[in-house]
């Protein structure tokens, strides 16, 4: 497979002076690393033209000459209509035009990915539905781990524990008492009896951290507010989808508790950042200090507010947030094996010593199968069927995206972690048949399965589902109200 790496990336994994040594630089060698298995990583022919622009003479050099270790891409498409429609046309060589020169070469085929840094260029990723191809070193990272089939080491979990009960002298906190007096709030807020949301590590280190301050004083906002105080994952967890399954257990707890949600990061926190808009926080300006502020609202129906399909309304206000369309609401099939592996938390799942890979951990998720079925948009509700043992509805999901496709290449680039099948599974797949590949959003699991005989009582089905199947319209009126959506 074959990835674009943007300036940020070449610059972090090449330091040429002790400033430029980051938490990135870790990951950019171990990209480099991974993709020496057969994978190539390229750079963009007008990179040149913009280290061009450092003033720095010597630093400026030494760039250009270190640059020249990776290939170039050769004739890479110029930016779509579609792209310049959404995007604009800015001035050439400014910022935003070679923004949009790595943009149009995703976005023509040219390359399978784009590794960036840059907030920006995700942001605008999203706009125009490149986002799954658009990466963070940590996910690049974590994607050729998993096509290397590098398996899970532990099982991670989040534990809701008292702050008190967290060891403050692990390495893990060494980063966050460079900004303020860590130590000092922390002991004020454990002695209340504060609770935090805490991944361990293999060897009981935190992995990752969560604290909220629920009932928040926050006028500028209304209504019942939760302050995340805290929200970080360690370095060397990055790309595991910790980050997911903290803000996970997180939303699980403040759902029905609170109107909104609001966070600061600073703009260094681009894994943060990124995952944070792509679950509907929004950009509130800047703070004092230099943080981004960052609100999301949990509660629809706002004087004001636009309405919104149902996907962007599931990632606004959700998980969980349903829209159901009667068009576009399925019945997906799925074997206990594999039902175990993409949804660990399930009711009902057995825990068990073999390590859910990192899309058990995840709100995001893909599924693979040779359905016959083309007609499903982004915003479809999707109702998880566990066959076999259960004959049940477990989980609720809305479609993000799909593919149909025999491309091994193309299938994993869309999927990259999230899916249950190992690249050896999908290379099988993709050889009997077209694939037809589902990213979707977990929204709920349903603490009351809908059982086989419900979904026929109610006509939504006639028989045991043996593929993907629509649910029948008569019944989505009954389905929205089982649901609760």
């Amino acid at each position: 497979m074959r990835f674009l790496i943007d300036t940020n990336v070449v610059i972090s994994s090449e330091p040429v002076a002790s400033g430029d040594v980051e938490g990135a630089t870790r990951l950019s060698l171990d990209l480099a690393r991974l993709a020496s298995g057969g994978h190539q990583l390229l750079v963009h022919p007008t990179l040149p033209d913009e280290i061009s622009h450092d003033r720095d003479e010597k630093r400026r050099q030494m760039r250009l000459e270190l640059i020249r270790r990776y290939p170039t891409l050769e004739h890479p498409p110029g930016p779509q209509p579609a792209l310049e429609a959404e995007l604009g046309v800015p001035a050439a060589g400014s910022h935003d035009w070679y923004d949009h020169q790595l943009l149009a070469a995703v976005a023509g085929d040219a390359v399978h990915g784009l590794v960036t840094q840059d907030d920006g260029i995700h942001r605008k990723a999203r706009r125009v539905g490149l986002s799954s191809s658009v990466y963070t070193l940590a996910d690049a990272v974590a994607l050729l781990d998993a096509l290397a089939l590098k398996p899970a080491d532990f099982i991670p979990s989040v534990d809701h524990r008292f702050m008190y009960e967290v060891n403050l002298t692990d390495p893990f906190f060494d980063s966050l008492r460079v900004d303020y007096d860590f130590d000092q709030w922390y002991s004020a807020k454990a002695r209340e009896g504060r609770k935090a949301f805490v991944i361990d590590g293999p060897d009981r280190e935190v992995a990752g951290l969560c604290i909220v301050k629920e009932d928040d004083d926050e006028p500028q906002l209304g209504g019942r507010i939760t302050k995340v105080c805290t929200f970080k994952v360690g370095e060397e967890f990055k790309g595991s989808r910790y980050g997911e399954l903290l803000l996970k257990a997180m939303l699980n707890h403040v759902h029905g508790r609170c109107d909104a949600l609001w966070v600061t990061a600073y703009p260094r926190q681009v894994e943060l950042i990124a995952m944070l808009e792509a679950f509907g926080f929004r950009d509130h300006g800047y703070q004092a200090t230099g943080e981004r502020r960052m609100v999301k609202t949990l509660t629809a129906g706002h004087l004001g507010e636009p309405a919104l399909g149902p996907l962007a309304h599931h990632v606004a206000y959700g998980p969980p947030a349903l829209l159901v369309e009667p068009e576009q609401t399925f019945v997906i099939p799925i074997q206990p094996h594999f039902h175990s592996s993409l949804f660990p938390e399930a009711p009902g799942e057995q825990f068990t010593l073999l390590a859910p890979p990192p899309h058990g951990n995840a709100l995001r998720k893909a599924y693979l199968c040779h359905a016959n079925v083309r007609q499903m948009r982004p915003g479809a509700t999707l109702l998880f069927y566990r066959s076999g043992d259960r004959r049940a509805v477990t989980t609720v999901g809305v479609l993000e995206d799909s593919l149909v496709s025999q491309d091994q290449d193309a299938i994993l680039t869309l999927v990259g972690t999230r899916t249950v099948y190992s690249s050896t599974q999908v290379s099988e797949m993709s050889a009997k048949n077209q694939v037809l590949a589902l990213l979707f959003r977990q929204d709920r699991f349903l603490d009351q399965p809908i059982t086989l005989s419900e979904l026929k009582r109610e006509r939504a089905l006639t028989a045991a589902p043996q593929t993907i199947n629509r649910i029948n319209q008569e019944a989505i009126p009954w389905l929205i109200s089982r649901l609760g959506a």
